[in-house]
């Protein structure tokens, strides 16, 4: 599929306050049942994640991805969340190239995921840039005249950035080298596309 708009930011759209909320209960999360990913899914991530399912994060988060899909002219079907993700990248931890969509559809006990596909990530950078060094948030795809893009989305490190994108886009963080980066991921769910 060729996009107009490949990803949609909002930058600094959330004020440090509520990123501090959101900071805390993801804290805790990682406190009492953080999964730690060390070389696993073939050697792709490594970082810490804890799942984070309140009303009021989401109250937040969906206002930016209704925008985003209008605006970016996605105009997607979504009608629910997964639960989102808290991610804690520390010192030589990473998630290369990888896309969020499953060619699979969810086979999930609630009627609210069953049968349906991952169709808009967020991502919510809560971490101030002066706090880390590497993690840059990457994108990569191919465009009409069959180049390979690789784009650092340098708005990504400030906090309270929103960045936006379609499920299928391949995208990474590198490395960090130095102090932590502490993020939200979403993945809004839809029908499968016709």
């Amino acid at each position: 599929m060729i996009l107009t708009h490949n990803y949609y930011y909002f930058k600094q759209a959330i004020p440090i306050e509520t990123c501090n909320k959101i900071l805390k209960a993801g804290r805790q999360q990682i406190v009492k049942k953080a999964a730690t990913f060390r070389g696993g899914y073939n050697k792709k991530r490594n970082c810490k994640i804890a799942w984070i399912n309140d009303k009021w994060i989401y109250d937040i988060i969906n206002p930016f991805i209704h925008s985003a899909n209008k605006k970016a002219g996605w105009n997607f079907q979504w009608d629910w969340n997964e639960p989102s993700q808290f991610t804690i990248y520390e010192k030589g931890e990473y998630y290369s190239w990888h896309a969020d969509q499953d060619p699979k559809t969810h086979a999930h006990e609630s009627k609210n995921i069953n049968g349906k596909i991952r169709k808009l990530s967020l991502t919510l950078q809560l971490t101030d840039k002066t706090a880390y060094e590497g993690g840059d948030f990457q994108f990569t795809w191919i465009d009409t005249f069959k180049e390979i893009n690789v784009v650092t989305v340098d708005e990504a490190k400030d906090m309270g950035t929103v960045i936006v994108f379609p499920s299928f886009i391949w995208h990474q963080v590198l490395p960090i080298t130095k102090g932590k980066r502490e993020s939200l991921v979403n993945w809004s769910l839809g029908k499968p596309f016709i």
